[in-house]
Formats: structure tokens, sequence, C-alpha cells
């Protein structure tokens, strides 16, 4: 079954690969599978108890992996990089910015990671943020109204300021101005 497909024994100690690289240990049990599989000789035994299939030990791994995935921010759509170096973020190719509380991404911008945040209505509600976190340098991640840092648990809000250490500062804050059709990052 799924153990014979990933050659792993009842008892063993796994690791498991979850945010951020962070590993954890996990010992194997099979009492489930095995309590399925001695049910199906069951007269009585129910569909769900069928010995599972390779496609079936592939999906629920890869549903348990997604498990694993924190939400994340929308990326960005609409970004130009100036000569200048700014950055610019087009308001209506970007919907998740129409909203306060509304997050998108922006990957490799200048070889930074950055976060605009709608914080407020009107033209001066945005924060462009620097999603590395200030103690280790670690790229945080959304979880809910937050930023997380996997690392080592630091939490900012998602304005970007501390919430909880071990960083010591907030995320770093670059200037932003915004028109009613484009945000400019500094």
């Amino acid at each position: 079954m799924l153990g014979e497909l990933l050659n792993i024994r009842e008892g063993e100690i796994v690791e498991l690969l979850g945010p951020g690289d962070k590993v954890t240990p996990c010992r194997v049990t099979c009492n489930r599978m095995r309590e399925k599989m001695n049910s199906q000789n069951d007269s009585k035994a129910s569909p769900l108890s069928a010995p599972i299939s390779r496609r079936g030990a592939l999906c629920a791994l890869a549903t348990l992996t997604l498990g694993f995935i924190p939400a994340t921010a929308v990326a960005a759509s609409g970004v130009r990089v100036l000569k200048n170096g700014r950055i610019e973020v087009t308001l209506a190719k970007n919907p998740a910015l129409k909203e306060v509380g509304g997050v998108v991404r922006i990957d490799n911008a200048n070889g930074r990671t950055l976060a605009l945040v709608r914080t407020a209505k009107g033209r001066n509600g945005f924060s462009a943020l620097d999603l590395r976190c200030t103690h280790e340098g670690t790229l945080v991640q959304q979880e809910g109204a937050s930023w997380v840092c996997p690392n080592h648990g630091a939490k900012f809000a998602l304005a970007g300021e501390l919430e909880i250490g071990p960083a010591r500062t907030p995320l770093r804050k670059f200037r932003v101005q915004a028109t009613s059709k484009v945000v400019t990052i500094s």
C-alpha cells in the first residue's frame, strides 16, 4: 500500500518538510490501514474499506502536502520596473487592492520580494513591505492578517508592524506614491 509504495515501514521515523523548509519528525503508524484491510473480509464492509490504489495513495499524499502550504498574498499583475528602479503597480489589474486588507505580492522586484498592502481607503492607504524578516532575512509568509517568519516565529501585522519577536524591528517599508490608477514604490 502507501508504505510499500514509498518504502516506509510501520514504526519508522520520517521527516516531513513543511513551510520554510522546516523539518518535522513523525513516527509512521498503520493501525487504521490494518483495520481497513482486516475489514475487507467482512461481508458488510463499506466501499471505503477497499484497498488503496497507487493513484489514491499519491492523491492522498498530494492533499496532505497541500495542507502544509500557508496562505499567501495574490501575485501582482500589471507591474513595471521603471528605468529609475521604481516599481509601478497598476491598480485596475490587481482587484485585491480595492479593499482594505488586500495584499499583492511582487516577486523579484529589483532582487527583492515585496508586498503591497491596502491599509486604508484613499491615495495614502498603501504600504509596500520588504518580505524579509528583520531577524535573519528569511522570507515571511502571510497567515491571515499577519506575516509570520517560518524560521523562528517572528510575527508582523499586515502593515509590517512587529507583533512577536525574536525580530526587534518591523518589516522594512518602502516609500509609496499613489494615484487613482497606479501605485509607485520607491
